[in-house]
């Protein structure tokens, strides 16, 4: 006669961990592969510095990232590299680094 072999229990899943952490009050993890890395907000804030719409992209907002760009590359085509001009530009690029670092850091932008 043959011995029934035993059952091995299965992991729990990611739902029972889910449960579990609400009724010990322990924030369960997010997504897949844990919280949110932080220097993904400063990367993209440092490439919108560098060109307005570059932290967007690498966000992969692309639509935001193409208009940031647009309005870049309008604004230089039409100041004549005067110093007043230029001026709206670098404004343009701080605004674009804080949109992509309040996007990446909260999930939604300024605008």
């Amino acid at each position: 006669m043959q011995a029934m072999p035993d059952k091995k229990e299965s992991p729990p899943s990611a739902t029972d961990r889910d449960m579990e952490a609400k009724v010990e009050g322990v924030k369960p993890a997010e997504g897949p592969v844990g919280p949110k890395p932080v220097w993904r907000p400063i990367l993209a804030a440092l490439l919108s510095l560098v060109f307005a719409g570059l932290g967007h992209l690498f966000l992969r907002q692309y639509l935001r990232g193409v208009l940031f760009i647009f309005f870049a590359l309008s604004l230089l085509g039409i100041s004549d590299y005067s110093p007043r001009a230029m001026m709206l530009n670098i404004i343009l690029f701080v605004f674009s680094a804080f949109d992509a670092f309040s996007f990446a850091k909260r999930g939604f932008g300024v605008i």
